[in-house]
């Protein structure tokens, strides 16, 4: 009987799907229930509260008793949250958090988060190592761990309790402050058993190596890749969260694909000539675009975090000005970076550039690491710090990048073995200062910057060389470029 009425919700929402209907998501229960489709929302409600009773979510608990051990203004309320999947629909009962008290229902909220950088660099070694790879994501995964404190939520709308009750978590409910943070414990301690160790560099990325073999898995709240150097092992691994976790698995990692310019030649915008804010979701669209360029798009990344700088006080220029990028990216919809194996050097290499001066005279750099021909990590940022000379800026902004791809390189040193990182610039007064003694008037206000490259240097952790400004990948970083220059930049870099 479940499997057909699993079956009927799927062909409800094939059905729309191609028909182009729109079926209408309700915000509250009470909305649910007076819709013309309410029997899937209440089908969708019935999966939710039997997931929760299988997992043993809750207690019903006198109400008495409750109080007795917290204060009545610490019970939290419940809502459902209705959405549309492409096959099914789906209901989420989450815990109103923000309504918790601390030290009374949750004391510590952290949970490590990864970078888009370790990811990458991940999925650039499988594919250079000709490792297999499987992505994976966890169902209810924050209703697999227990909660650390006596939480207390009235029951939610549509659920039978005794009268006078109120539900005692036993897990870490959707919504509730802590459960971030409870379902990494749970899990870095399922993977602990397994073999796995965290990476000292990113809390989010675990190693294990039997001696023989060994793993990598990445992990984003419930949704993971995990890469091994044979497939036995990547079986074994898989057999063995199986055994703790109720898993989804994809195993058709086959390749990963994660206006003619982003913004106008010489785009030159000015805070100080708005009088406020615009009747426009601009802050919204800037929050949505800058994930998209830390994701997969280092060409918009200059552009977004240039009109983001003016988010608190926008005028119908900034407005233009965004509309124009979100053209440009409509135009190029289908393109992301592609990770892939190539004949070129695995060594890996940052382009580092830096524009000096700027609004307030404020110089941006900007830097890309690529593995390979694979595109691992970049930035484009504002410098806080105002630079009196272009050398200047051009060092900050490579003692920046130079932290951070050596940050980069130690998550997986030991696989990489790569001799030299080498660092890429086009000023020729930079790679020749760092060869030379810093004691020259000209030159003596760069020497914090001078020291923090000369010792990776004489250390042997990095190589500075020059590169010309035609084959600066990092140019595009730090200031909107041409259409010529936005081309050469895309095909260099690897986008599918």
């Amino acid at each position: 009987m479940v499997e057909e009425l699993q079956r009927q919700n799927a062909l409800i929402v094939d059905l729309s799907n191609q028909s182009g209907l729109q079926i209408s998501i309700p915000a509250t229960y009470k909305e649910a229930i007076v819709l013309t489709n309410k029997s899937d929302w209440l089908w969708a409600i019935d999966e939710e509260m039997a997931s929760m009773k299988t997992e043993d979510i809750f207690t019903p608990v006198n109400l008495k008793n409750a109080l007795q051990e917290v204060p009545n203004e610490s019970i939290l309320g419940t809502r459902w949250i209705f959405t549309k999947k492409p096959h099914c629909f789906k209901a989420r009962l989450v815990a109103r958090g923000f309504r918790q008290i601390h030290g009374i229902n949750y004391d510590e909220m952290f949970a490590p988060t990864p970078t888009f950088s370790s990811l990458r660099l991940l999925f650039s070694i499988a594919c250079l190592k000709k490792w297999n790879i499987r992505t994976f994501d966890v169902k209810v995964a924050f209703l697999h761990s227990l909660i650390d404190k006596s939480v207390y939520v009235w029951p939610p709308m549509g659920m039978d309790v005794p009268k006078y009750s109120v539900l005692k978590l036993n897990k870490a409910l959707y919504g509730t402050k802590q459960s971030s943070q409870c379902w990494w414990l749970h899990l870095r301690g399922i993977l602990q058993r397994i073999g796995f160790r965290n990476n000292e560099e990113d809390p989010s990325t675990y190693r294990l190596n039997d001696g023989t073999d060994q793993a990598i898995l990445w992990i984003h709240v419930d949704d993971r890749a995990l890469t091994a150097s044979s497939p036995s092992l990547l079986d074994w691994i898989s057999r063995q969260l199986d055994k703790f976790l109720k898993i989804k698995w994809d195993e058709h990692v086959t390749g990963l694909i994660v206006a003619k310019m982003t913004l106008p030649t010489n785009c030159q915008l000015e805070s100080n000539n708005s009088v406020g804010n615009m009747d426009k979701p601009y802050l919204k669209r800037i929050g949505v675009l800058l994930y998209i360029a830390q994701a997969c798009r280092p060409d918009i990344s200059f552009a977004v975090n240039y009109l983001a700088r003016f988010s608190l006080c926008t005028n119908r220029l900034h407005w233009n000005a965004l509309e124009h990028l979100i053209a440009y990216l409509r135009g190029t919809r289908d393109m992301g970076i592609l990770i892939s194996k190539s004949n070129v050097s695995s060594k890996m290499k940052c382009f580092v550039d830096a524009n000096w001066g700027g609004e307030a005279n404020q110089s941006t750099h900007g830097y890309i690491i690529m593995h390979g021909i694979n595109p691992i990590g970049w930035q484009s940022k504002r410098q806080t710090t105002i630079a009196s000379l272009t050398a200047q800026s051009e060092y900050m902004a490579l003692s920046f990048a130079a932290k951070e791809v050596l940050w980069i390189y130690n998550l997986f040193s030991d696989i990489l073995k790569n001799p030299v990182l080498v660092l890429l610039s086009d000023i020729c007064i930079t790679v020749g200062i760092s060869t030379k003694s810093m004691n020259q008037k000209q030159t003596r206000h760069l020497i914090k910057e001078f020291n923090t490259i000369n010792e990776f240097i004489a250390t042997h952790k990095l190589q500075l060389n020059w590169v010309s400004n035609n084959e600066q990948l990092a140019d595009i970083l730090t200031k909107s470029p041409g259409c010529i220059k936005n081309a050469y930049f895309v095909s260099r870099i690897n986008y599918s």
